[in-house]
């Protein structure tokens, strides 16, 4: 039996509590987050195979690091834009995790997310970014890379093509295989059930352009996407200090706003629900890559306004209909870019590319569900646990529920702030200092779990679970 430790906020095989999963942050600031890992993990998840999960925001203590080298197999780390100057502690911070282990070490798909310079110019990015590839390659044969921009990035630095990296796209995109679902393309009229998503440091006329596409296609839902959001629409929580400089005019700022009290307004704490709310739409558009490739997974069509080189080395790669930020105008209409797009374009050359996702797997020594020629099982290990669970609906606003659902919900609330008290009291008097005491020994963790592991270091499943 292979033991996999999969990087990730929370274990996509089960179905986690909403309050815990916002009020904890599972998603890793993005429900974007859910997909990429849920894919590399229905990939991997093998008959024999026992998946956990582990969030790597924490430290690593000695006995953290003796832990995984005796349990695990190897350490799967997919990412997104991991090479960013607000990722840079917890990048460094997985370099040293990765140094000390003796596991195999790979990595699944990551970005840059940076202005270019001159290739001579090193920054503390550079430098730490140059000290995670040499930590990981000591440790797996090639690393995958989201695109070709991060490609160009990674040559400056001064690793090669097709021995240090290769370009695999987002792993996300091979959540069924080398199929696709077939894309359901219909007019877009102002009948058209449509799924909207955003982001709030976006330039104004993004804005409007939003707002005048939610005009002429007022049958909508707004998906939030990002923690800030998420949390004022659910318990009102302010944005936090320098969050954004100024919020831009038509975007919704809290649960008072129109379109959350409207029932509009909506987001997500797993991935099923997402996908299968994407379904029974008729189009998906907005600034969200990830929230865009999840109606791609539907066989919703999606449209993209590209913001920045992170979204638009993927959208090249994968061929998804998009417009450049700079060349939305302040008359461009939605009803326009839905007619010019070229929905098929994302099955281009598809099967190709997965099949270089499975090289580049079994490169790195990683036993998948697919067969040489890529084929896999009708229903895999994954696809039956998912099938065999009931998740959490779409996380509605405070303002959009009853007032015994306000009530239920604020009471949830409060248990999960009283166990983040407890949690931080215990901390501060030294209790949780034997994590790795507690990890092996399973009678302590009954008796500890709901303070000492408050943000689980691992999150264990494996196929012998109910």
């Amino acid at each position: 039996m292979k033991k996999i430790l999969l990087r990730a906020g929370m274990s996509p095989l089960k179905n986690h509590d909403q309050t815990e999963v916002i009020m904890r942050n599972q998603i890793g600031n993005n429900i974007g987050n859910m997909l990429f890992p849920a894919s590399v993990c229905r990939a991997l998840f093998c008959e024999d195979t026992v998946f956990d999960t582990v969030n790597t925001v924490r430290k690593y203590s000695s006995e953290h690091i003796k832990w995984i080298n005796e349990t695990y197999d190897c350490l799967v780390l997919p990412f997104a834009n991991a090479f960013r100057y607000s990722f840079l502690r917890e990048l460094n911070s997985i370099t040293e995790l990765v140094s000390q282990l003796r596991i195999p070490c790979i990595v699944v798909g990551v970005g840059i997310q940076a202005k270019k310079r001159k290739a001579s110019e090193q920054s503390e990015l550079d430098e730490a970014v140059i000290r995670f590839m040499k930590a990981i390659l000591d440790r797996s044969s090639i690393v995958g890379l989201r695109g070709e921009i991060t490609a160009e990035y990674l040559t400056n630095l001064g690793f090669h093509a097709e021995k240090d990296f290769t370009v695999i796209g987002c792993p996300s995109m091979y959540m069924w295989g080398k199929e696709l679902p077939a894309m359901k393309v219909k007019d877009l009229t102002p009948e058209s059930d449509v799924s909207m998503n955003s982001k709030i440091q976006l330039p104004q006329k993004f804005h409007d352009f939003m707002y005048r596409s939610s005009q002429e296609l007022p049958k909508f839902h707004y998906v939030a996407q990002v923690i800030e959001e998420i949390r004022q629409m659910y318990m009102g929580s302010d944005y936090p200090e320098g969050f954004v400089k100024k919020i831009p005019a038509h975007f919704p700022v809290d649960f008072t706003n129109p379109l959350y009290q409207s029932g509009k307004g909506i987001s997500f704490t797993n991935f099923p629900s997402w996908l299968e709310y994407l379904r029974n739409k008729d189009f998906s558009y907005g600034s969200r890559i990830h929230g865009n490739i999840a109606s791609i997974l539907a066989g919703t069509p999606c449209f993209i306004v590209v913001s920045d080189e992170r979204i638009k080395e993927l959208v090249d790669y994968h061929h998804i209909p998009h417009v450049l930020m700079k060349d939305l105008k302040t008359d461009t209409r939605i009803f326009d870019l839905y007619e010019k797009a070229d929905f098929g374009a994302i099955q281009k050359n598809h099967e190709d590319k997965f099949m270089h996702y499975l090289d580049f797997l079994r490169e790195n020594d990683l036993t998948t569900i697919y067969d040489a020629k890529g084929n896999g099982p009708e229903c895999s290990p994954f696809d039956q646990v998912i099938q065999n669970r009931e998740f959490t609906p779409p996380v509605q606003a405070f303002s959009a529920i009853s007032p015994q659902e306000q009530l239920d919900r604020l009471r949830r609330i409060g248990r999960e702030r009283e166990k983040w008290e407890k949690y931080l009291k215990m901390r501060s008097t030294g209790v949780s200092r034997s994590m790795g005491d507690y990890l092996k020994h399973k009678v302590e963790r009954k008796l500890t779990e709901n303070y000492q592991n408050y943000y689980p270091f691992i999150q264990e499943y494996s196929t012998s679970q109910d």
